[in-house]
């Protein structure tokens, strides 16, 4: 019996390369590294005996950006690039995510609580969806990201100066 191509037939076909499609954009190399671990096969430069020293101390990793510059390519996605929690990703997976430009809600993130779970990733703070960074960023990337994110906290109208315009 030979079947003819129905509209239910396509319709499926669609569905799996949409499903494909959609994998291929969520798990293109760079975007998920502390899933899958590290990317990168390791150089030659790392047998030399200074580079192993440098290494050691954690200087030789990071992304070398600046802090906008690194929310923008690691967090953008998921927390939107001006922090209200509609990035693409967020969208795609039907995710909340929170609104870091919400006074109350960011003045109860300690300084702490930001950099484990940026630097550990959620599961560790009960917040599975949040990745580490901690392979991708070094210390001090990872807290001037936290001064960034708490600049996306617009100024309270208590701050701005008394003759300015409401």
């Amino acid at each position: 019996m030979i079947r003819e191509a129905g509209p239910r037939s396509t319709s499926r076909r669609r569905h799996k390369l949409g499903a494909f499609v959609l994998c291929a954009l969520v798990l293109t190399p760079g975007h998920v590294p502390s899933v899958f671990g590290p990317l990168e096969k390791p150089t030659a430069v790392a047998t030399l005996p200074a580079a192993g020293v440098v290494l050691a101390a954690g200087a030789g990793s990071g992304r070398r950006g600046t802090a906008q510059s690194n929310y923008g390519s690691l967090c953008a996605s998921c927390h939107g690039p001006g922090g209200k929690g509609d990035g693409w990703r967020a969208w795609v997976f039907r995710l909340k995510m929170r609104d870091l430009t919400d006074p109350a809600y960011v003045q109860t993130l300690s300084d702490e609580y930001l950099f484990q779970i940026i630097k550990l990733g959620g599961a560790t703070l009960g917040k599975p969806g949040m990745p580490s960074w901690g392979q991708e960023l070094t210390d001090r990337e990872i807290r001037d990201l936290i001064v960034y994110i708490r600049t996306l906290v617009p100024p309270s109208r208590s701050s701005q100066s008394p003759g300015a315009a409401s």
